[in-house]
């Protein structure tokens, strides 16, 4: 996936008509921040502000400002034949308007690559994949955010409150405390984590407590007891059967996995580092 060229906040006067009848010889993806109207099979689509739009290569473009200034972020992109069949796989559509809950987020990894782009960084290419992979990423995830109706502030809240949840895995979270957060009866915050996240919320504890525990187990010497510790187990012996039952292995059989990575150094882990896990 090669950036070609890109483009941040671009401000343009309400007479703005892009007419290329043989398209661009790339892939165009918009940020459309403003109302907007594409042309498409000879049908004129008036679009709100805040939307995404991505034409193939070669495909015609034509699209103008709605009677009032135009704004937008854009990118031109080469896509492998792997690219194209990775944004087949994500369900983005083309020549599509897609709208977004939060453009700015957008706006942001826009901005973001354009620093990159103009950059002399020696991981110039690879940083620019990363971003362009969170950004069609996210962008299928408002789809399907869309289309099963998870979207709005509520889903924001559960999504804030797993964030949390994973970075800090070892905190003693409990269905209580946690639907308590988000002012909801245990019973309907236990419907509602499953319906966003395909997992129980309690499942999801254990799963962010055991990837947790992964790391400790590959990066340091640290001793088993101490981990589970540090992964919120009241007793080693309940870390150790949750361990194996997720991974099939004991947390010394998976250590041994990673020899070559472990700290003989067995320093302890600073809990107050967010960036931990």
């Amino acid at each position: 996936m090669d950036l070609v060229l890109i483009g941040y906040n671009h401000i343009h006067d309400a007479d703005l008509n892009i007419n290329r009848p043989l398209g661009s010889g790339d892939y165009l993806a918009l940020l459309v921040k403003s109302p907007a109207v594409f042309t498409i099979n000879g049908t004129d689509l008036h679009t709100p502000p805040n939307i995404f739009f991505l034409y193939s290569k070669d495909s015609p473009q034509y699209y103008r400002a709605d009677g009032k200034a135009f704004a937008n972020d854009w990118m031109h992109l080469n896509f492998s034949s792997a690219d194209e069949e990775y944004i087949r796989d994500l369900n983005i559509p083309l020549e599509t308007p897609v709208p977004l809950n939060d453009i700015e987020y957008f706006s942001l990894l826009i901005n973001s690559l354009s620093v990159e782009y103009y950059s002399s960084s020696a991981q110039k290419k690879s940083t620019i994949d990363c971003f362009l992979h969170i950004f069609f990423n996210k962008i299928s995830e408002q789809i399907t955010e869309s289309e099963t109706g998870i979207g709005g502030k509520k889903y924001d809240k559960f999504a804030l409150l797993r964030s949390k949840i994973y970075t800090r895995p070892y905190l003693k979270w409990d269905i209580a405390n946690l639907s308590h957060q988000i002012c909801l009866s245990p019973s309907y915050f236990q419907h509602l984590y499953k319906k966003y996240f395909g997992i129980t919320c309690k499942a999801d504890i254990i799963y962010a407590r055991i990837e947790y525990a992964k790391q400790l187990l590959m990066n340091t010497s640290l001793s088993i007891r101490y981990i589970s510790e540090q992964c919120g187990y009241e007793n080693d012996v309940h870390f150790m059967r949750q361990f194996k039952q997720s991974t099939g292995l004991t947390p010394t059989q998976y250590r041994a996995t990673f020899p070559e990575h472990n700290d003989s150094t067995g320093s302890v882990i600073d809990r107050n580092r967010p960036d931990i896990f």
